[in-house]
């Protein structure tokens, strides 16, 4: 509105302090700064596992495009994990609030004080999307470990405990969802194992490469054995693959459904497919290298399921992004994965490696740009920064700075406030 000569000195002032105090809400809410504001909204998948030396040479080779189209327009590097080596729930936590586990006591699946299994009332650390929550941003949680049961929010938010097929003789617990209403409006997404098929199955196992009980048979007496224990296995070992499946099919199903439906400045989803598929799939893939012999059924029928589920992951991506529109996006996983190896105890966080991967891309990044290694702790304070909100300087991680082109940082120099957590 511009002023006139007719207005009295006291509506010009009062004017003035009405858009002064527009410009500092507008500032807050990404108006500051001409040309770099913050941005409107922020798509964050988590891909559990994920690792560079999986996605690299299949980005190289045009089979994961929609990551590969996010290098080349923002900025990647290795994310390193928690050391020691700790399980995925401590560290999507950490990832969560930018804090290590001793701040935020998720400290495993199972508290081990209890033996009970750990629930979201453990986590004793404010997360990035309850901040940003707070700051009017509304958020969509969908999936992410240790989130049940379900918190408020400024939104939505789909817990873990979700994906599970109520039966019988195990009902599903209350606040599955934020509001509670939303469990049965999202309830025809919840895909059951039993629904995929042995269609959906053929993209990643090749059930007609194993060996037959007639050619194993032929084989000498150690190779035959182990030839008939993995033809035995290969029901079971394909309903693994079904699990996985339905898992990450619900929360992919649920998320754009909510994008569509209840669409928020801020949608973070949690696959876990991809960690899963390389705990059990692994070693097919590499006879020789895992300190253990690998039959020629195993490597052949699910030899390929690990790349091919890497694949998958980036599928799904291109549908969240399809859906998503535009918006700044971040990908990151929890930590990488070295699978088994001769001398090492297979399984769990054995086979984690150190480093995971982050990819960042939006207006506000860098283009096309390998950064140095940077912490699962970083991801909280960046995100923080990133909407032009302070850190906590109780926070053990600090703002991925390199990730920033200059004006934006200009524009928007990175604060503190001692604690989120008092508020």
């Amino acid at each position: 509105m511009k002023p006139t000569a007719l207005m009295k000195p006291t509506a010009w002032m009062l004017l003035f302090a009405v858009a002064a105090g527009a410009l500092v809400i507008g500032s807050l809410a990404g108006c500051a700064g001409e040309g770099t504001p913050v941005p409107d909204r922020l798509l964050l998948v988590g891909i559990d596992s994920a690792d560079w030396d999986v996605v690299l040479p299949l980005a190289e080779q045009g089979k994961m495009p929609n990551l590969h189209g996010l290098m080349e327009r923002g900025v990647w590097c290795d994310l390193h994990s928690l050391e020691p080596k700790r399980k995925s729930p401590t560290i999507w936590a950490t990832i969560a609030t930018g804090k290590l586990p001793e701040k935020h006591g998720i400290t495993d699946y199972v508290d081990a004080s209890s033996n009970k299994l750990m629930t979201s009332n453990v986590r004793s650390a404010r997360t990035f999307w309850d901040i940003l929550g707070e700051a009017g941003k509304t958020v969509t949680v969908v999936g992410w470990l240790i989130s049940w049961p379900a918190e408020d929010v400024n939104g939505f938010l789909v817990s873990d405990y979700f994906r599970h097929t109520p039966k019988p003789n195990r009902p599903l617990p209350d606040r599955l969802t934020y509001p509670e209403s939303l469990t049965d409006e999202l309830a025809p997404l919840r895909v059951s194992p039993d629904s995929i098929s042995d269609e959906d199955l053929d993209r990643f196992i090749d059930l007609d490469r194993a060996v037959t009980g007639e050619e194993a048979q032929k084989l000498p007496v150690e190779e035959m054995f182990a030839e008939m224990r993995a033809i035995n296995q290969l029901e079971r070992r394909t309903g693994d693959m079904r699990d996985i499946l339905a898992g990450d099919r619900t929360y992919l199903g649920v998320t754009k459904q909510l994008m569509e439906t209840h669409p928020t400045d801020v949608t973070v989803v949690y696959l876990r497919g991809t960690d899963t598929a390389s705990h059990k799939y692994w070693s097919d893939a590499h006879p020789g290298e895992v300190g253990f012999k690998v039959s020629r059924t195993e490597n052949q029928v699910f030899g390929r399921v690990v790349e091919r589920y890497y694949q998958y992951a980036d599928q799904m991506l291109g549908e969240l992004l399809d859906q998503f529109g535009d918006g700044t996006v971040i990908v990151c996983s929890d930590h990488g994965f070295d699978g088994p190896r001769p001398g090492v105890l297979p399984g769990g966080t054995n086979d984690h490696g150190p480093l995971g991967i982050l990819v960042m891309a939006g207006d506000a990044f860098h283009s096309g740009q390998r950064l140095a290694e940077h912490s699962v702790r970083d991801i909280t304070p960046t995100i923080l920064a990133l909407f032009g909100l302070p850190v906590g300087e109780d926070m053990d991680g600090a703002v991925v700075e390199d990730a920033f082109l200059p004006p934006f940082l200009d524009a928007h120099p990175v604060k503190s406030v001692p604690s989120y957590e008092s508020r």
